[in-house]
């Protein structure tokens, strides 16, 4: 695995944490702070669903699907 996606994997877990604490501290009940969050991990998520579609190679940094 590549080292930017283990950077997004650990961003998303700090910012999930962030997240549950909130949680915690509001009761269970969800705050607008709290879905700016939800958001930012949605966009990580993506990010690291596009890291895995298109994997590089680490080093050239160009992807090779097609090489044989």
């Amino acid at each position: 695995m590549a080292k930017n996606s283990m950077v997004l994997f650990a961003k998303k877990l700090n910012l999930e944490s962030k997240w549950n604490e909130m949680f915690l501290e509001n009761n269970g009940e969800v705050t607008p702070e709290m879905s700016v969050l939800g958001d930012e991990i949605k966009t990580v998520i993506r990010s690291i669903l596009k890291e895995q579609e298109n994997p590089k190679n680490i080093k050239d940094l160009e992807v090779h699907l097609f090489a044989g």
